[in-house]
């Protein structure tokens, strides 16, 4: 069973970023902060299905990232050699996951009864969506790059520009712009999920090919 789930671990990070970029296309153009409540009311009246289904969709990319982001503290862990990094990296992890929940119940409250709700109660949920959440998952990205980059930098398992690309996509989390440290996440996310896909293939391809020379 452990080692079915290293081969196959890396593919829930690439799971979660097709997840997110789907959810994103759905929600991608949210009312702005500085929407009246009747006007989110109204968006979000209008959209509602579409809403929903990325509301779901970004509560499943939680999901498959947790997994992944798992599997990626115990590589840090033992093959990089670094467990408090590990474990400040997955720290990161558990921020962006609870923003990107809250972001979901809130675009899903929002979705599910828009008519229901008080002009100004929806501009509350409306600001709490493009601030609270936006600046918790660029806190949660910018851990998560940091520890996990400095990991990977001083280790000796996975190449190092791996973990000099997770640092330079860090500084995207401190641009003042809403969600700015997703996109770094998700590209880095992907990156390293290749890369660990196609040294468990490595690893796997080997045994086999000195048994067959030996035989």
């Amino acid at each position: 069973m452990a080692e079915r789930w290293d081969r196959w671990g890396p593919l829930t990070g690439i799971a979660m970023v097709v997840l997110f970029l789907g959810a994103g296309v759905l929600t991608g153009n949210e009312p702005k902060p500085s929407a009246s409540g009747a006007t989110v009311i109204a968006f979000y009246g209008a959209h509602k299905g579409r809403l929903e289904v990325g509301g779901y969709l970004l509560g499943l990319a939680v999901v498959t990232g947790m997994f992944f982001y798992g599997y990626l503290r115990e590589h840090i862990r033992v093959q990089e050699g670094s467990p408090r990094l590990a474990a400040i990296s997955f720290g990161g992890v558990v921020i962006f996951a609870l923003s990107g929940l809250v972001g979901a119940g809130t675009s899903l409250a929002l979705a599910e009864a828009p008519g229901t709700l008080a002009p100004a109660a929806a501009q509350a949920l409306n600001l709490m969506q493009n601030f609270l959440v936006a600046y918790a998952f660029n806190v949660g990205a910018a851990v998560l790059l940091i520890a996990s980059g400095l990991a990977i930098v001083r280790g000796h398992s996975l190449p190092r520009w791996v973990g000099w690309l997770a640092l330079v996509l860090a500084l995207l989390a401190f641009v003042p712009l809403p969600n700015a440290g997703v996109p770094a996440v998700g590209v880095w996310t992907l990156v390293v999920g290749i890369v660990l896909l196609v040294r468990t293939r490595r690893a796997d391809i080997m045994p086999a090919a000195r048994t067959q020379v030996t035989v």
